[in-house]
Order: C-alpha cells, then sequence, then structure tokens
C-alpha cells in the first residue's frame, strides 16, 4: 500500500520521443524541446523555471511538468498561464489578514490555538502522526465552536513526524476553502516533517519556535519503505505545485522538500527574496543531492517566516498585535481530546494485531490438532475484532500492513491451518 494519494491515474512522463499530437489542432500550444521532442496542448501553469502543459495521449488528458532549460521554443494559440510564484511576496504585510481583524467585534484580537499534533510540552504522551492520530474531521468540526467565539485568528501549531498522505489534500482543501475564508490563518512550526510539512502548506502566514523546522517530504511506500517513483511521484508533485500557489510560496520550496532538487535565493537591494531552483543564486540552501529542510533561522532570514516565538505571548508580539486574548478553548480542547483518542484507539488496534500475530504464528507451529485448533479459535476472534475496528479509523490497518488483502491472507491461512491433520 502506497502512503501516497489515490487520485486518478496521471501519466506523467517527463519527455516524450517524437511529437504528440492533440485530438483537435484547435486552440494549442505547442512547446518544441531541444532534443525535436513536441508538446502540443494547452500551457495552464508556468514560472520562472517550468511549464505545465496538459496534452491528450490516446484520448486521454495528461499533465506534463517541463523544465524551462529543456525548451527550445513555444507557439502560443492561448493567453499565457498564471505563475504561480507571480503572486508571492516577503511576507511583511498580511491586508486580507488585516482586513478580519475587527471584523466581527472591536477591542482585543481574539486568537485561538488549534494543535496540530501534540506539542512537546506532552512529553511523548501522544504519538503524532498525520492521519492517524491528527485527524481532519476534528479539525472541521471545530469551525463553528471557532465562529460562536468570534476568534479573528486561528494559530495551527504544528509538531508532527508525518503520516498519510491520502490525507494531505483533505487538509489542504480545508485550510484553504474555510479556515482562510474565515479566519486569519497562521502556522507555528514546532517540527514539521513530510505530511505535517505538506498539509499546512496553503497556509500563507508562519512562525517558527526557536527549533522549529519543516520540510524532509520525501514520500514512501509503506510496503517495501522504498521512495515513491514515476507516476506516483508525479502526481504529488503536481498537486503540491498548485497547492505551493494557494499559499503564495515559490513551489521550487516544496519541490526541493519533496526530492533531490537544488534551491537558492538572490537578495535584491530592496532586501526582497527571489528563489531559485539552481545552485546559482547569492546563496544556496540546498545542493541538488540533498532534501530541502529549514531551520527556525533561515525560514526567517529568507523571509519565509514572518517571526520567532518560543510561547504563546511571544507569538502574539512577533505578528504585531497591541492587544489580544486567547480564546475557544472548548476548541482546542475538542482538537487535543481527538488527538488523544485517536492515539488510544490505534494503541488498542495495534494491540490486538500484536495478539492476533502471536496466536496466529503459535498455531503454525503446534503439531498437535487440538492444542493448534485453540489457537486458531483465539486468532479468528482477534481477527473478528481487528476488522470490527476498521470503521474507527481507516488508516489504522495501513499502519500494520493489515491491507483488504492482508485480511483475505490471513483468513485462507486460519482456514488451512484448521484443515491439517
Amino acid at each position: 500500500m502506497r502512503i501516497g494519494f489515490f487520485f486518478k491515474a496521471l501519466a506523467m512522463t517527463l519527455a516524450l520521443a517524437g511529437s504528440v499530437a492533440m485530438a483537435s489542432r484547435a486552440m494549442a500550444d505547442r512547446i518544441i524541446l531541444k532534443d525535436g521532442t513536441v508538446l502540443e496542448g494547452k500551457i495552464t501553469r508556468e514560472g520562472e523555471r517550468f511549464y505545465f502543459i496538459t496534452v491528450k495521449i490516446g484520448g486521454i488528458e495528461q499533465n506534463k511538468f517541463v523544465n524551462r532549460d529543456d525548451v527550445k521554443s513555444i507557439e502560443r494559440d492561448s493567453a499565457p498561464a498564471p505563475d504561480p510564484a507571480a503572486a508571492v511576496k516577503a511576507p511583511d504585510a498580511a491586508p486580507e489578514a488585516a482586513a478580519k481583524e475587527g471584523e466581527h467585534h472591536s477591542g482585543a484580537t481574539r486568537l485561538a490555538l488549534l494543535h496540530f499534533g501534540p506539542p512537546n510540552s506532552w512529553h511523548g504522551t501522544v504519538e503524532n502522526m498525520v492521519g492517524r492520530d491528527i485527524g481532519v474531521r476534528a479539525f472541521r468540526e471545530v469551525v463553528p465552536l471557532l465562529e460562536k467565539d468570534k476568534v479573528d485568528i486561528v494559530v495551527i501549531a504544528v509538531n508532527s513526524g508525518g503520516g498519510m498522505s491520502l490525507e494531505m489534500p483533505k487538509f489542504q482543501d480545508l485550510f484553504e476553502k474555510v479556515y482562510k475564508p474565515k479566519f486569519r490563518t497562521v502556522a507555528w512550526i514546532e517540527s514539521a516533517i513530510s505530511a505535517a510539512a505538506m498539509a499546512p502548506w496553503p497556509i500563507e502566514e508562519y512562525y517558527f519556535t526557536p527549533s522549529g523546522n519543516m520540510g524532509a517530504c520525501t514520500e514512501f511506500n509503506m510496503s517495501n519503505l522504498v521512495a515513491t517513483k514515476g507516476a506516483p511521484l508525479e502526481e504529488i508533485l503536481f498537486r503540491m505545485e498548485k497547492v505551493s500557489g494557494w499559499g503564495k510560496k515559490d513551489p521550487a520550496i516544496m519541490r526541493a522538500m519533496q526530492i533531490m532538487s537544488p534551491l537558492s535565493v538572490d537578495i535584491d537591494s530592496n532586501g526582497e527574496v527571489h528563489w531559485r531552483a539552481d545552485e546559482d543564486g547569492q546563496v544556496v540552501l540546498n545542493h541538488k543531492d540533498k532534501i530541502f529542510t529549514i531551520t527556525a533561522s533561515d525560514a526567517v532570514k529568507y523571509k519565509f517566516a514572518r517571526g520567532i516565538a518560543a510561547t504563546q505571548e511571544e507569538l502574539v508580539k512577533a505578528m504585531g498585535l497591541q492587544e489580544a486574548e486567547w480564546v475557544a478553548q472548548d476548541a482546542t480542547d475538542f482538537v487535543d481530546k481527538s488527538l488523544r483518542d485517536n492515539d488510544a484507539a490505534f494503541k488498542a488496534f495495534n494491540k490486538l494485531f500484536e495478539e492476533y500475530e502471536f496466536h496466529i504464528g503459535l498455531a503454525q507451529q503446534l503439531p498437535d490438532k487440538q492444542q493448534r485448533s485453540i489457537e486458531l479459535a483465539r486468532a479468528k476472534k482477534l481477527l473478528a475484532e481487528l476488522k470490527s475496528k476498521l470503521s474507527l479509523n481507516a488508516v489504522f490497518p495501513l499502519f500494520v500492513g493489515a491491507t483488504p488483502e492482508w485480511f483475505k491472507e490471513q483468513e485462507d491461512l486460519i482456514k488451512k491451518l484448521a484443515e491439517l491433520p
């Protein structure tokens, strides 16, 4: 089972041998590569270093990433596609967010804190996996509580080592389409690795704790812990390039976090930071053979984040608020309870799984039919309990390798062992 997005499959090979033609030549853009390849379709997105073009192969639309360095020429039949990085500015102002302050009331700015993963102050008593412990349902269900308490700013405090990427688009859509239109939404990074870095990527305003870190977003196949490759990798690269536009971030930043890709910056005379997908900038942040992780100091230095704060009081100061109060404790408690409940439910599920493995393993070793039957009965009961708990969280089984195929294999194994003399 791959730890990845379950989207409609997109074959996203970076180059084609020969010419690729659309079924219809009307309103088609053409990208001619230096190797003679012609890509004909519609350029849907472009940046300083790349193009995305939608082509048709065998009647099926496919999205292709093209490096500008590989392009010889372009013939357009449509207007230039928008650059998702064009809207990226150094995060030193938030006019839309400022407009939200005071929208519902006058007086102190009202903030709410939601934990995206247990903070370090919980001392490791609760696990922090996205999709398993951190569920999107809780963040969706607290929105009415935040609205009831007239919250101006929602702080998403991130502390997670990753998790299931299939949960990521749900969080991304929720933050982009629900939270950002309703609240000034802020990410406060304690540690955001892999899925935990990608899930809140639509959020535009970032702060870090002093030891905060973010990145290392390589996606792995859960069954063999091998990095995702081919079309599945292109799917998630394409998705995160899109989400970078939502968060007004240069797509080169996330790309360097996902795959070994160079990243550097130029700083102009006005102090503006310009990101580059190469090693030719004034400051090289990531070499082509490394995966990028950004630290708190670099995040602020290169204007990826607006400040560093160790406490909620320091965060208020970093945000430039003159008067603030933390409210919506019921929303904070709801998300915290969800973290604890999910953690407890998974640990119970995992314990059942371990007990099942013990009894089925013992049954396989017993030559006596009667003794083996006793262990098989216990194993069969435990397997039924495991199946009954699938409704608690669909990703629980994936963390222990209990796929639907695994359940079928175990049922067949129990039947086979029961038939032995």
